[in-house]
């Protein structure tokens, strides 16, 4: 199966419009998502996806993603390589801050020195 590469403004149009269809793995590590991270988001660190594909819901559209879209890329290969339809969120959360989504929840101290 091929990787789907969505951009920020789809990723948007996908929550906006159907949020619970949409199973949003963030590959990220836990400091990392605590600082920022999307609401309803699941952290499934890139190190452990292998063990924890159980944990996905396949049933839905799975979207992940990372930073910048480069580890969740490699994850997305990866899932795509047995079988399973991705899609990956290019350009990451950072692109979804940079474009002030309200879809992200964000920790008081975020996000100074990660972007």
């Amino acid at each position: 199966m091929a990787v789907t590469n969505i951009n920020s403004n789809e990723f948007k149009e996908l929550f906006d419009s159907n949020p619970e269809e949409l199973e949003i793995v963030d590959v990220r590590e836990p400091d990392e998502y605590a600082l920022i991270r999307i609401k309803d988001s699941k952290n499934i660190p890139m190190s452990v996806i292998p063990l924890k594909m159980n944990d996905i819901a396949w049933n839905k559209k799975v979207v992940l993603l990372c930073k910048s879209g480069a580890r969740s890329s490699h994850i997305a290969k990866l899932l795509s390589d047995v079988g399973k339809n991705v899609l990956n969120l290019e350009s990451g959360i950072y692109a979804l801050n940079q474009m002030g989504c309200p879809c992200l929840e964000k920790s008081a101290n975020c996000c100074q020195g990660y972007f």
